[in-house]
């Protein structure tokens, strides 16, 4: 146990540090109030014995002091004077102190105060054991948001350790805009008590030391006490689970050997454009590769599977950013096309596409080509949802299939209204 003994009497002192000393205690002598204060500040320790007169700033004011800078563990302070009046005693509890001894000091008395508070300080230190050993973060605020206690994994979590947060504002934990709403909220809480965060869990973002922002799950409680509200907040980092989670819905929504949306997640976003296809038109590009299969049969399916990457990389660097590409499976793809309002600018991107995947590319080591058929079809001209306007948009391409291969059709009403071979 580790004893801070401050006394300005160093006679009187030097019994007491030898008594504690056999005792087994660990002693740090200082000789006036600031440097009780100082040595504190340095390493708390687990119980002070605190001369009331001293020098440079007597015992109750560093009393005070040391009470003022807060900590996750509470460390109990006797006061000893000559002489203690009523006032004193009084000013001294007021102050901090947990307790007082008259001088001169009686040993057996001083043995029994200390074995009191080790075993208050033993049933704190084990609580305190429990909450650094939790996998959640555990921090305590009072009702300015001053952080009073803060646990082990709320140091892995945030990268803070605790003597740099315990004593400041709770919204040093938070990004923006967080961190600007948090003492309205707070205040607005204790004024009206409608709660919108505590008693109630939710996802948050929280941000490191390091300023990387993070999701978090915060569920906050309160302690009402006739000093005033403490608020309890139990914080899970949930970065793995989220990423998780994205990566689950990237995989349901998304082709994994391309990386380009699946056809699930084409159809989904099609139905919504085809909902404001009458104020904002589009079309759609279905491109199936000619002569695809001879190669994957002649080189295998991993030279088939690079090919197919390779010409969906080809097919996103062709479009702008706006329009969707994606792969249906096989060797089929699909082109969303923002805003485009006649069937001259759909094959013009077309057009385009096809240049693109004809050009000769090396696949592990081997030179091949590939081609494709590409039919089109205009939104709402050939359709006003998803369903209809795929089906106009392969019809077309099977169209393009039979005229040649290598060619560009516009679905229409019962005929084809443009052909437009590419040689390879």
């Amino acid at each position: 146990m580790h004893i801070l003994l401050a006394d300005y009497n160093k006679t009187s002192a030097l019994p007491v540090i030898e008594f504690l000393r056999q005792q087994d205690y660990r002693v740090t002598y200082v000789q006036d109030g600031r440097a009780a204060v100082d040595a504190y500040r340095v390493e708390p320790p687990d119980l002070v014995l605190m001369d009331m007169v001293m020098p440079e700033m007597d015992g109750i004011e560093a009393i005070r002091r040391i009470k003022a800078l807060g900590g996750a563990r509470w460390v109990p302070v006797i006061l000893t004077a000559a002489l203690l009046t009523k006032e004193d005693i009084v000013a001294g509890l007021n102050a901090g102190a947990d307790d007082y001894l008259i001088r001169p000091i009686v040993y057996e008395v001083l043995d029994a105060r200390m074995r009191s508070m080790a075993r208050i300080v033993a049933m704190q230190d084990s609580l305190l054991g429990v909450l650094d050993n939790v996998y959640e973060a555990i921090l305590t605020i009072n009702e300015a948001g001053t952080v009073q206690s803060y646990n082990k994994a709320a140091e892995q979590i945030f990268g803070y350790s605790a003597a740099e947060v315990i004593g400041t504002n709770v919204k040093m934990l938070m990004p923006s805009p967080y961190a600007e709403e948090h003492d309205g909220y707070l205040e607005r809480y204790l004024r009206e008590r409608t709660p919108h965060v505590i008693g109630i869990g939710r996802k948050v973002r929280g941000r490191r030391k390091n300023g990387e922002t993070f999701p978090m799950r915060l569920s906050v409680t309160e302690v009402r006490r006739h000093i005033g509200s403490q608020f309890i907040g139990l914080v899970s980092d949930i970065s793995a689970e989220e990423a998780a989670r994205q990566h689950i819905e990237f995989l349901a929504m998304h082709d994994p050997l391309t990386g380009l949306p699946n056809r699930a997640r084409f159809n989904e976003v099609l139905g919504v454009a085809c909902g404001r296809s009458r104020w904002q038109p589009g079309a759609v590009l279905f491109i199936d590769l000619d002569d695809f299969k001879p190669i994957n049969d002649r080189h295998g399916h991993e030279f088939g599977d690079e090919a197919l990457i390779t010409v969906a990389k080809r097919l996103r660097h062709s479009v702008v950013e706006q329009d969707m590409v994606a792969r249906l499976g096989g060797d089929e793809f699909v082109v969303l096309l923002a805003g485009t309002e006649n069937a001259k600018q759909a094959t013009t991107v077309a057009q385009r596409l096809l240049e693109a995947i004809v050009r000769p590319m090396t696949v592990l080591g081997y030179s091949c080509q590939v081609g494709a058929s590409i039919g089109i079809a205009l939104m709402p001209a050939h359709g006003i949802s998803a369903d209809a306007l795929l089906t106009a948009a392969d019809t077309a391409m099977y169209a393009a299939k039979h005229a040649g291969k290598g060619c560009i059709v516009v679905a229409g009403k019962g005929s084809l209204e443009h052909i437009r071979p590419v040689r390879k």
